[in-house]
């Protein structure tokens, strides 16, 4: 058994992401996540993660005037370390905070944090009807900027912003998560606003625009919302996927029963060994690249809805051979903390009741902050 599984670790190790001309920083990154999630083998870590954790938090927000300054964050104020995995959305990187950014990025990457991109993208065709937001509809977008539709110059001047951004910071190895929780319909490239294989072309498209524009510092993220029988429905592929990730929200009683299910955290518990064992048949790295509950509300939050169902422990009792799988979540990410919405925040925040709990959390040992 033991042989078996240093040959695996050895096997998953060596074995290349996506991108077969990835940088050496990438490849590193690569290799580091790979074995943080095998460490679920021997002493399990797992990375914390929040989105735009040094750029905002309750009550404040940095902008370019804050260059310099030490990072800042809510967790830090909390319990005294900073998140591992800094989430970033491309859609709010302007020019009153661009240089910021890029001057955070440079300092997690050097104290030894990862970078997470996602992108809200903009609705890309305006019929006159919507906002343009991420969540207008009110037009059939996809298949109008693939290759061969009267707006796929639309998209690909739309990919050659983020391939000017991305360039800039080339040294610095990225997690990329592109067209995030497309199971649901919320979003214009969702479920009901365009077809399974108008989906994979824009994934697959996005991916070899990139790479053969030059750039090489990116690691790709899928990100279903839940655990469901539809998660690879749209997926684009094996050779366009490094991270097999997962958006999961708890809510409130009621609405946690009608979305998820009856027992929403065992639910939430089984699609987690799902997710682990589907990376272990397809040597991916499972993530949690979406998580939290607004307010973090719920009694023992982080011990019990956060914590316990990634642990070693949780998986074995709902596996059938009463094993964990191999590979086990590398990051768990919490969506952000808004500066001005007094309920809308993910992650620990200073003076709240669950804060004790969190540090019950941390004291296991096993997640990892910066």
């Amino acid at each position: 058994m033991t042989i078996v599984l240093l040959f695996f670790m050895v096997i998953s190790s060596l074995l290349a992401q996506v991108d077969r001309n990835a940088s050496s920083e990438v490849r590193e990154l690569y290799k580091r996540l790979n074995d943080v999630s095998l460490s679920i083998n021997t002493n399990q870590k797992i990375l914390l993660g929040q989105q735009n954790a040094f750029m905002e938090g309750r009550g404040w927000r940095y902008g370019n005037q804050e260059i310099g300054l030490d990072l800042k964050s809510d967790m830090n104020e909390v319990a005294g370390l900073h998140p591992n995995v800094y989430g970033i959305d491309f859609s709010e990187i302007g020019q009153w905070n661009k240089e910021l950014i890029k001057s955070q990025i440079q300092m997690v990457h050097k104290k030894g944090g990862v970078i997470t991109l996602s992108w809200h993208m903009r609705a890309l065709i305006d019929d006159g009807k919507g906002d343009q937001s991420s969540k207008d509809k009110s037009t059939k977008i996809v298949h109008r900027i693939l290759k061969g539709g009267d707006h796929h110059h639309i998209l690909l001047k739309e990919l050659d912003r983020l391939i000017e951004f991305l360039k800039e910071i080339q040294n610095i190895p990225v997690i990329f998560r592109p067209w995030h929780e497309h199971n649901y319909s919320w979003f214009w490239w969702g479920k009901n606003h365009c077809n399974k294989q108008d989906f994979i072309q824009l994934w697959q498209t996005t991916s070899d625009y990139l790479k053969n524009q030059g750039v090489h510092n990116l690691l790709y993220a899928y990100s279903p919302t839940q655990i469901e029988s539809n998660y690879l429905d749209r997926y684009p592929g094996d050779n366009f996927v490094d991270i097999l990730g997962v958006d999961h929200y708890f809510y409130n009683k009621i609405y946690d029963l009608a979305l998820i299910g009856m027992n929403p955290l065992k639910k939430y518990k089984e699609g987690i060994v799902w997710l682990c064992e589907e990376s272990v048949r397809r040597n991916k790295i499972p993530a949690i690249t979406e998580f939290g509950q607004e307010s973090s509300h719920y009694n023992r939050f982080w011990t019990d809805y956060f914590g316990k169902p990634l642990m070693k422990e949780s998986m074995e009792k709902l596996t059938a051979t009463r094993e964990a799988p191999k590979k086990g979540p590398a990051y768990i990410m919490l969506w952000r903390n808004d500066q001005s919405d007094p309920k809308h925040y993910y992650g620990p925040v200073p003076d709240h009741k669950n804060n004790d709990n969190f540090k019950e959390l941390l004291d296991t040992g096993i997640f990892q902050g910066l």
